[in-house]
């Protein structure tokens, strides 16, 4: 049930062991991703929102949690290796996510596995580089990142001082301040449980 609630705000929490070729396997010892090349040759937008084609779907393999980073990590590899923009076709028109390759929204959702997976460091490094220049930090975006990274450095004075920045910003998304006021209610618990337990959950209700 827990699972379930965090994926459905790009999340999650579980234990993986690691195969020797440095692919997460689960418990049963079977390889967590099949035809690795057919993941890494999905556009961007499939590949991070599609819940059956992207690495969604490895994530909700139990087991497979961190198979689904290592798999996000090698694609956003690629999209920087190559250097291209990034592009996404919507009916209004194409948007470019990124003009070189490098998109903050990976760093995000591989460094949230990571942090429920318990690699705090890698998190927070993953955390910080989604970070984005003060122009582009639509409805309170940094600060959300900041308040999160200061709730795994155990800093509580920082993510008070985040939060409060967050309150402010102009079309704020208060389902975000809703995580952050559970992270702070729920300062000494894990950040998965922090995040999506039912006892810290403050987001908005519909």
């Amino acid at each position: 049930m827990l699972k379930r609630l965090i994926l459905a705000f790009l999340i999650f929490a579980a234990m993986t062991s690691q195969s020797q070729d440095g692919i997460a396997q689960p418990a049963d010892g079977h390889d967590c991703i099949d035809r690795v090349d057919d993941y890494l040759s999905l556009d961007f937008w499939t590949f991070d929102q599609d819940p059956e084609r992207g690495w969604r779907a490895i994530l909700m393999t139990p087991g497979c949690e961190l198979a689904a980073a290592d798999l996000i990590a090698d694609y956003h590899r690629n999209l920087r290796e190559r250097g291209a923009p990034v592009i996404v076709d919507h009916p209004q028109g194409q948007h470019t996510i990124s003009p070189d390759g490098r998109v903050f929204i990976l760093y995000w959702h591989e460094g949230q596995i990571r942090a429920f997976e318990e690699q705090t460091d890698r998190a927070i490094d993953l955390f910080g580089k989604s970070i984005k220049p003060d122009s582009e930090s639509y409805q309170g975006w940094n600060e959300y990142v900041l308040a999160s990274i200061a709730f795994l450095e155990k800093d509580l004075e920082e993510l008070k001082t985040q939060r409060s920045l967050l309150a402010t910003k102009e079309g704020g998304m208060q389902i975000n301040l809703g995580v952050i006021d559970g992270l702070i209610a729920c300062f000494e618990k894990s950040y998965a449980d922090a995040y999506g337990s039912v006892e810290c959950n403050r987001r908005p209700t519909q």
